[in-house]
């Protein structure tokens, strides 16, 4: 019987260890769903995105102390903000990771992130988001 304890232990640790090693986000809330109505987002123009699909989407809240992004993909193993880096007063990048897996449902679900905005970043002007190869614009405030 010692022996299966020992075994389960180890399980045990290696599965904690595995869990803390993945990436948290840095949201302060998250919900499913598109923006928030009281998000201030930019107009759409004509950059030919399938408008069927309009994610990622943004919008300012809270007079512009906070951002709302909309990420959309499988429900089971969502895209989610790991990581934020500013990268000049009117540009954030942001690193996705997707937690879930490794089996993920083929749907398209979006889902909203609230995001403190950096202090150093100036809503006066039209502030960029970068996601990859992906940006997404906020207006200016």
């Amino acid at each position: 019987m010692g022996r299966i304890s020992g075994i389960w232990v180890v399980g045990v640790l290696l599965l904690l260890t595995a869990c803390s090693a993945a990436p948290a986000s840095i949201a302060e809330s998250e919900h499913a769903g598109g923006l928030p109505v009281q998000a201030i987002t930019a107009t759409q123009d004509s950059s030919g995105r399938d408008l069927a699909y309009p994610f990622p989407t943004a919008g300012w809240l809270d007079g512009g102390a906070s951002f709302a992004i909309v990420l959309a993909g499988s429900s089971s193993c969502p895209a989610f903000p790991s990581s934020i880096d500013v990268a000049d007063a009117y540009t954030i990048k942001l690193g996705l990771d997707t937690r879930g897996g490794p089996a993920c449902t083929a749907d398209m679900a979006p889902r909203t992130y609230i995001i403190r905005t950096p202090s150093d970043i100036d809503s006066s002007r039209q502030v960029t988001l970068l996601f990859g190869e992906t940006t997404v614009a906020l207006p200016p405030l």
